[in-house]
């Protein structure tokens, strides 16, 4: 372990003096006029208001990268000269790297997020080409500050994926649906710097991955945390055998206000543990129309019964 880290873990004091040059940043950047006018705009924004209605958020994403600039580079400065000064200083907003793609949260409300993109040309230019592109249930805005490269605007359209070439530099600026447009990078020239906006909606729908040669569904998973962990949590119950969930099961896997991928784990799960309730919940969801699991559960009921005859005498009750 590094001394400076071994001093730090022995004076409490001097964590606290290494924070304070970033927390004072952050709070002096946050009080500037145009600053906290943007961050009103964007509690809006996250509260539902449409993009245009928030007039000084809307700017920012706009062909004049100026504005998106402005409003970043002083933060970034002010956090630059801190960690000069304590190299172990903790960045007081949450970031994430992955060696390629790193992200620091300016702002976070609700379901919206407002995130500075930084991209790493060398790492990227590392990494195998994509097969594969995400699509998830929410609306992007971006403007690329600084840097060039190229991408693909890539649109699902029906059973057919469809890439459309872009150039990226300062003052491109696009708004997606994410739900059926993503956003590809295939080179960057050093690095690229994008200032993103996205409000994630209709939450019951999944991360939907498709192959971008022939667009064949690869996986899905759930738009949410809180969803993923109750996946996690209902397959765990599989996992350890706990046939007296059965009933919780049922009723998780009929509730239409839960997401898709979550009730379809529950029903699987179901009905490897108790054929009698996981049948007749099978039987239940396919015999209700409006429910949008209807026809898969139709279909693999159908497969059930041509496997097992023996299914059809299960009485469709909740016994």
């Amino acid at each position: 372990m590094r001394p400076e880290i071994t001093a730090l873990q022995a004076d409490p004091g001097r964590q606290v003096c290494a924070q304070q040059g970033l927390t004072t940043a952050l709070a002096a950047w946050q009080v500037q006029p145009r600053v906290a006018g943007v961050l009103d705009c964007f509690s809006r924004y996250a509260k539902g208001a449409a993009l245009p209605e928030a007039a000084e958020l809307a700017a920012l994403f706009s062909e004049d990268s100026a504005l998106a600039r402005s409003l970043a580079a002083p933060l970034v400065s002010a956090f630059a000269r801190a960690l000069v000064l304590e190299p172990f200083g903790i960045v007081p907003l949450r970031h994430f790297t992955d060696g390629v793609m790193s992200s620091l949260i300016l702002a976070r409300e609700g379901e919206a997020m407002l995130t500075l993109v930084a991209i790493d040309g060398p790492g990227l230019a590392r990494r195998p080409a994509p097969r594969s592109v995400c699509f998830a249930p929410a609306e992007e805005w971006e403007v690329v500050i600084a840097g060039s490269g190229k991408g693909r605007l890539v649109e699902r359209s029906g059973e057919r994926i469809i890439a459309h070439d872009l150039e990226l530099a300062p003052g491109l600026a696009l708004g997606r649906e994410a739900g059926r447009e993503a956003l590809l990078f295939d080179q960057v020239d050093s690095a690229l710097l994008m200032l993103r906006l996205q409000r994630r909606h209709d939450l019951m729908q999944p991360k939907r991955e498709y192959a971008l040669e022939g667009g064949a569904l690869l996986h899905q998973a759930s738009a949410t945390p809180l969803e993923s962990r109750q996946e996690i949590a209902v397959a765990l119950l599989g996992r350890m055998g706990r046939k007296d969930s059965a009933p919780l099961l049922s009723e998780i896997a009929r509730d239409e206000s839960l997401g898709d991928s979550l009730r379809w784990q529950a029903l699987r799960e179901c009905l490897a543990m108790d054929t009698r309730a996981g049948f007749w919940t099978l039987t239940s969801i396919a015999r209700a129309g409006a429910d949008p699991l209807a026809v898969p559960a139709g279909s693999l009921r159908a497969q059930l019964l041509e496997s097992y005859p023996q299914l059809a005498e299960v009485e469709l009750c909740h016994a």
